[in-house]
């Protein structure tokens, strides 16, 4: 796995998460509909989970294997929140905490692909 490869791999977690930060800031507020929340976290959890897959299965180079497994720690860490929030899609409190904690590990994964 080249950085280049890697820093793709990142940003798709990035924008994973902040998509589901603003799903569940609707959420919170009453603004979507639970159905659509629930089958588009589902989407976001699959997609950070393949590139969880991707990354766990890589061969990094040297250079970037500390990034890499930082990289999949944060895919595993987003899929959690994201599955906290489908699972419990009725729970406006826990909406507000995904929210926040997507938002911080979208900001993670923004800062590890700046370093790549």
């Amino acid at each position: 796995m080249q950085p280049e490869e890697l820093g793709r791999s990142v940003d798709t977690l990035s924008s994973s998460a902040s998509e589901g930060a603003l799903i569940a800031r609707d959420l919170a507020r009453n603004r979507t509909k639970n159905t659509f929340a629930r089958v588009r976290m589902r989407e976001l959890g699959e997609t950070v989970d393949h590139e969880a897959e991707k990354l766990s299965d890589a061969t990094p180079q040297e250079s970037i294997k500390g990034k890499k497994t930082e990289a999949v720690k944060l895919a595993e860490d987003i899929s959690d929140a994201l599955g906290k929030v489908q699972v419990s899609i009725d729970n406006r409190a826990r909406a507000v905490q995904a929210a926040a904690d997507l938002d911080d590990l979208s900001k993670r994964a923004e800062d590890l692909s700046k370093g790549l």
